[in-house]
């Protein structure tokens, strides 16, 4: 008598951490925009099953996937996956801001920036001079 071969479980039964950050996003999104469940499955084109793991971080999914998901919720592929490093917060911060105000803060960063560098630039002409010359 032949046995059944065991099949491996399609997805995960814990979550993954990051999959985990990501579908609590979305499902926040979602229900900041007052999508129900079942028309953003539609909207998305995803399954049922599917989109309830997707939230609950038991799927990874993939680019395309995210992408979908981004269009349905109208925002970018970023806005999904944005993390919490200080620059990740900032493009959050600007998140449903108009062009032209991400505008007005993208040239006072480069302004900020510029400042920066060349006060490092300083800092490294100051240590060169103070530091003593080798003689051989």
């Amino acid at each position: 008598m032949r046995r059944k071969r065991q099949v491996a479980p399609r997805h995960r039964t814990t979550p993954d951490p990051l999959a985990a950050r990501i579908g609590a996003r979305i499902r926040s999104f979602r229900k900041e925009q007052r999508f129900s469940f079942d028309a953003f499955v539609e909207e998305t084109g995803l399954g049922r099953g599917y989109v309830s793991e997707l939230e609950r971080g038991l799927v990874v999914p993939t680019v395309a996937t995210l992408t979908r998901v981004a269009r349905a919720l109208e925002l970018t592929l970023a806005d999904l996956v944005v993390g919490e490093t200080e620059r990740e917060r900032l493009f959050e911060d600007t998140r449903g801001m108009p062009d032209p105000r991400v505008r007005q803060l993208r040239a006072a960063a480069l302004q900020i920036r510029a400042e920066y560098v060349a006060e490092a630039e300083r800092a490294l002409l100051v240590a060169d001079v103070a530091r003593p010359k080798r003689t051989r």
